[in-house]
């Protein structure tokens, strides 16, 4: 097999080096040809790669398939595997590929393909594409106070910080009105959060849509009300304090065409805080071109 790695070199630590990486892949008999995924690496796809390598977080992730999606790679199409090395990991999460490396790598070999729904949104400038949601309320507000702070150099201490903010930014956070169509059906209201997501989970590693299928052609809005406040409080609380915790059951409500609109200039669209109008409303839809990820059999 042949393999194109496209590497985040500042991702992960030592052991995550370009010689390290390409030893630890070719060591499952697969051959594996090198580019920095910060820089310039569409122009030096093998044609004859059997599939694609990202590895590095979310981050790393979307940007190298939004080059696949509608970049200068958009005439190319490759299986993708990943090698988590970020953060939360939340792509990687969702297609449960957070075991030993060594195992992930070697089950390249024999994988499944996993199709994977890539979200559409009309009514900016340009179309938009997401990977992991686009959203609203308390989410923007976290990625806006993190880009003001230090973060720690270890993964757990920057999910800790970002919880600790979230617990405050909930406290204090005003519903907003949301205008929300799901398939024809208003579900408007006052919201602290609307999340129009694919994949499990969010931010820091927070599993709001656990019963998420990424490729069922549908998505998912999950919404936080005024009566579930306290209640999530405590489930912020609760990952704080203690690696044991159970998931928070948000209600979520799928769709596969959603009109949404919110009373703020603030929003993300996956790991990019984004501006957008009060008075508009953005169409989602599922992108009809999907992904293909390897993933264990």
């Amino acid at each position: 097999m042949k393999a194109h790695l496209l590497h985040n070199p500042k991702a992960g630590d030592k052991d995550h080096s370009e010689n390290e990486l390409i030893k630890q892949i070719s060591a499952h008999g697969i051959r594996c040809i090198y580019s920095n995924a910060k820089k310039n690496w569409v122009k030096e796809l093998a044609p004859d790669a059997d599939f694609v390598i990202i590895a590095g977080g979310d981050g790393t992730v979307r940007k190298v398939i939004l080059e696949f999606l509608n970049g200068k790679a958009a005439d190319k199409r490759y299986p993708i595997a990943l090698l988590p090395m970020g953060t939360a990991n939340n792509i990687s999460r969702s297609l449960h590929l957070m075991g030993d490396p060594d195992a992930l790598i070697d089950s390249w070999r024999q994988p499944h393909i996993q199709k994977f729904d890539v979200g559409k949104i009309a009514g900016f400038h340009e179309e938009m594409f997401f990977l992991e949601g686009f959203g609203f309320g308390i989410f923007p507000v976290l990625m806006e106070a993190m880009k003001q702070l230090e973060e720690p150099d270890e993964p757990e201490g920057k999910i800790k910080m970002a919880l600790e903010i979230l617990y405050d930014i909930i406290g204090n956070y005003t519903a907003r009105e949301c205008r929300l169509e799901i398939d024809g059906v208003d579900h408007s209201g006052r919201y602290l959060m609307a999340e129009v997501m694919n994949i499990r989970s969010i931010g820091p590693g927070l599993d709001l849509n656990g019963d998420a299928d990424v490729g069922d052609g549908e998505i998912e809005v999950v919404l936080l009300g005024e009566d579930k406040r306290n209640a999530f409080l405590a489930y912020i609380r609760d990952r704080i304090s203690s690696a044991a915790h159970k998931d928070y059951d948000l209600p979520v409500i799928k769709g596969k065409n959603i009109r949404i609109g919110w009373e703020d200039e603030h929003a993300h669209i996956d790991d990019e805080l984004i501006k957008v109008g009060k008075a508009k409303s953005y169409i989602v839809s599922i992108l009809k071109r999907e992904l293909d990820f390897l993933v264990p059999a």
